[in-house]
């Protein structure tokens, strides 16, 4: 069995070494790779598919959204927010899930603690839904920040507060959660959003969905801060269970990301 993430950039994934590290410790033949492909390949998913004999892959930027219309199935909860993140092939049916939700959720209660939050998200992409309907879910009130306006059309649901952000006046918001891609290359996502941070205190949390590099600008700005990692860990525990209908070791992967850390030092 061969599986793989897709998306454009993937060399900064850590997905391989997750899911390999499953594979290993539970004896199962398989191998899990980064494919590298651009938006405009993405209409020939099925012949990569096909010449990589991939069993399931994951899905990230730019691709959550739009790998939906070559499914033949989508689970209710990614069909609710729109968006993809794992493809399971069965009898050549393309089935979609997304697990960013729990995935992300049990990431930020672990960090930050349960309660009641007003929560403000950057960014209105197949990973901004997941935040937002994770929090949504939660009660939580949810304000998502866009730069164009017709970025929140692919939302399914109206239950959050739209903001532009050309129209941030500085309210006060109980965590932060950075769902685009600034950060991946150093970029200050405040800083190419035009945001004056003043409105961040030392009560705000802030979370990226980044996990590579480990500390983004946008951590910087928060005491109580946390990156993606274990999001991405949870989600892909979650895939790993999809494809195999095994449970992943959440100790296996820890201890392989964590070689694997000080092998690139």
């Amino acid at each position: 069995m061969n599986y793989a993430v897709i998306g454009y950039p993937v060399k900064h994934t850590l997905s391989p070494v997750i899911h390999n590290a499953n594979f290993k410790v539970l004896n199962i033949y398989a191998d899990y790779k980064a494919l590298e492909i651009k938006p405009e390949s993405l209409a020939n998913i099925k012949t990569l598919v096909n010449e990589h004999n991939l069993s399931g892959f994951n899905v990230t930027v730019p691709h959550k959204e739009n790998i939906m219309k070559y499914l033949d199935y989508i689970a209710p909860a990614a069909e609710k927010i729109g968006a993809v993140n794992t493809v399971h092939v069965k009898n050549g049916k393309y089935h979609g899930y997304n697990t960013d939700i729990t995935g992300y959720m049990k990431a930020f209660n672990d960090a930050f603690g349960l309660k009641k939050r007003h929560v403000l998200i950057l960014g209105a992409g197949g990973a901004a839904k997941a935040v937002h309907r994770a929090h949504a879910d939660n009660n939580d009130e949810v304000t998502v920040m866009a730069r164009r306006a017709e970025s929140f059309d692919s939302f399914k649901t109206a239950d959050f507060n739209r903001l532009l952000n050309t129209e941030f006046t500085g309210e006060s918001y109980d965590a932060v959660i950075n769902a685009t891609p600034l950060g991946l290359n150093g970029e200050d996502v405040f800083e190419m959003m035009q945001l004056d941070t003043s409105f961040i205190t030392e009560d705000t949390a802030g979370m990226d969905l980044i996990y590579n590099p480990a500390v983004t600008p946008f951590m910087n700005y928060f005491k109580n801060n946390a990156n993606g990692l274990e999001m991405l860990i949870n989600q892909a525990l979650d895939a790993f269970e999809i494809w195999t209908a095994k449970t992943g070791s959440n100790k296996a992967v820890q201890d392989a990301l964590q070689r694997y850390m000080e092998e690139i030092k």
